[in-house]
């Protein structure tokens, strides 16, 4: 069982932070239904991600821990706005019932960090058309700070 079904008050916080990368793209009744349908797919990963940020400009890094059955990184400038120098422990997962197609089909990705009663990172990676098909829910093991970027860019195998 991951952390996130056995921490109800971290679930509530990235299903927050979720719902409001995806509002401007999604009706709430489609963000309900990611949410809910993410729950059933292949289970969570581990990952790591490094996020920095100085103004509008920044970097964001995310990695499964399992490089051996996962050797992929996503590794490309964000843009956006706040300040962050963060790394942070936590779990990818899907949409997909195949890590494959997540790995081939990401194109972007939309990352927000900040404060709501513990520190949070979520980072949501969408495919072409704009569907989110990935996220990355995580606690920040170093300097919290406030920021939300996304950028271009896909998995490339390591």
């Amino acid at each position: 069982m991951n952390d996130l079904k056995q921490n109800p008050k971290q679930t509530t916080a990235f299903n927050g932070l979720i719902k409001k990368i995806l509002s401007s793209k999604m009706s709430d009744s489609e963000i309900e239904d990611y949410i809910l349908e993410s729950g059933k797919l292949v289970d969570p990963i581990g990952a790591k991600t490094e996020f920095s940020m100085l103004g509008i400009d920044g970097r964001f890094m995310c990695t499964p821990k399992d490089s051996k059955d996962h050797p992929y990184v996503w590794d490309h400038r964000v843009y956006g706005f706040g300040v962050a120098d963060i790394k942070c422990d936590g779990n990818l997962s899907t949409g997909y019932k195949d890590w494959n197609d997540l790995w081939k089909n990401t194109t972007s990705v939309g990352v927000t960090c900040g404060e709501i009663g513990i520190g949070v990172v979520v980072a949501v990676f969408f495919r072409k058309d704009g569907m989110p098909i990935g996220d990355f829910r995580g606690v920040p093991t170093g300097v919290l700070a406030f920021a939300g970027a996304g950028g271009d860019g896909g998995w490339n195998k390591i």
